[in-house]
């Protein structure tokens, strides 16, 4: 595992939240960093694209639940093998 600082994304680096409850003018610590502006993530560093098991087929999703008017998949499937080899539905 990787490690490194990152800028806080609720606070946007300022170690600094005015969300709707604080007055215009005031803030709080934030409480993601600490006040920091940063966090410190870890991260495995990406090598190859892992199996998966048990998978048969694959397709193109549909995307969000709401969006789409269903869930699942779309469009021509091909096999997993396939798609191991490099090719997208």
């Amino acid at each position: 595992m990787e490690k490194i600082k990152v800028e806080c994304d609720s606070c946007g680096g300022t170690g600094l939240y005015c969300g709707i409850c604080e007055p215009k003018g005031a803030a709080v610590v934030c409480l993601g960093c600490d006040g920091t502006g940063c966090r410190e993530i870890q991260y495995e560093p990406f090598t190859v694209r892992k199996e998966r098991k048990g998978i048969r087929t694959v397709q193109r999703s549909r995307g969000s639940f709401i969006a789409s008017g269903g869930c699942g998949g779309y469009g021509k499937s091909i096999t997993y093998e396939e798609f191991r080899q490099g090719k997208m539905p």
